[in-house]
């Protein structure tokens, strides 16, 4: 079915230009119009979350938000023990992804990850609309070769302003890595030789077959939730196991 637009229906040419009704001042009239625009847009936003929480609720009612990537294999912190697992789906381009980890994080892994009350996993979700966040998450996963995963993870999104533009990031990548003290040539060849490309993929194909469609998403026994509701959440779901 094509979406091509032809100009409408004559009917609907006919009304492409608002008229004013008579009687009324011009100034009122196009106050009138933009109350109208404003409403408009309200309602779009308003009802694309509510199609971002209906496709949510629909996978939940099939079994909550469940990667097909083995839980195992992703980038952990915390104690393996923690009574709480957190699956953050994230971006290292997205500017909320980078928002939410220098900001909110530090203090979430203090009060949580520190104790031993949650064990945090990191499932790659690059958008296709930033052009670098594949090659940042292959610059992760290299650097986990090394065990500096988590070290890489908190400079790319530290530094995101420096690398999100550019057209060779895989050079400022490199300088982080000689800034973690990692074997830098390793480090080059796993970047430069694409060896964690077709996994990022995966992850991304993975992430949205599991219904998630924004990041950072932070998903717990299968629910999900924005960053703005994550302590409340992680208290509950401690609660409930005790």
């Amino acid at each position: 079915m094509s979406n091509k637009r032809t100009g409408g229906s004559p009917a609907q040419r006919g009304r492409a230009t608002p008229t004013r009704p008579s009687g009324v001042p011009m100034p009122l009239f196009y106050a009138i119009l933009v109350l109208i625009a404003i409403g408009g847009a309200i309602f779009l936003l308003s009802n694309s979350q509510t199609l971002r929480n209906s496709a949510l609720s629909d996978n939940a009612a099939k079994g909550g938000i469940q990667s097909s990537i083995p839980l195992a294999s992703l980038p952990s912190r915390g104690s393996a023990d923690a009574p709480v697992t957190v699956v953050e789906f994230a971006d290292f381009q997205c500017p909320a992804c980078g928002s939410f980890a220098v900001t909110l994080e530090p203090a979430i892994i203090k009060d949580y990850i520190d104790t031993g009350k949650v064990k945090w996993l990191y499932h790659d979700f690059p958008l296709t609309q930033h052009k670098n966040a594949v090659p940042s998450a292959e610059a992760a996963r290299c650097a986990g070769d090394q065990s500096a995963f988590w070290p890489m993870h908190d400079l790319l999104f530290a530094n995101q302003a420096q690398w999100e533009n550019s057209a060779q990031p895989g050079t400022i990548f490199a300088g982080y890595a000689s800034q973690l003290k990692l074997d830098a040539s390793a480090f080059e060849q796993c970047l430069n030789s694409g060896k964690y490309r077709a996994a990022v993929q995966a992850s991304y194909d993975a992430s949205v077959k599991a219904g998630v469609n924004q990041t950072p998403t932070f998903v717990i026994d299968g629910k999900a939730y924005l960053a703005s509701d994550l302590r409340g959440a992680i208290d509950t779901a401690l609660a409930a196991k005790k």
